[in-house]
C-alpha cells in the first residue's frame, strides 16, 4: 500500500465509519488487516516462545 492509499482510506473512516470503509473498498482491506495482525501474533505470542523454550533461539 502507498502513503496516499492509506491517508485515502483514513480520510474515508473518518468522514464515513467503518461501514463506510467496508462499502467503498469492501471486505480485502478487512481481510488484510486481519491477516497482517494474525501473522504477527503468532509469531510474537507462539513461535518466538517455543523456540526460546527450546534453547534455539
Amino acid at each position: 500500500m502507498r502513503i496516499a492509499e492509506l491517508k485515502e482510506y483514513r480520510a474515508t473512516l473518518k468522514s464515513s465509519g467503518f461501514r463506510g470503509v467496508f462499502r467503498k473498498y469492501g471486505w480485502k482491506i478487512f481481510a488484510t488487516f486481519f491477516a497482517y495482525y494474525l501473522i504477527r501474533d503468532l509469531l510474537l505470542y507462539v513461535l518466538f516462545p517455543y523456540l526460546l523454550a527450546k534453547g534455539i533461539v
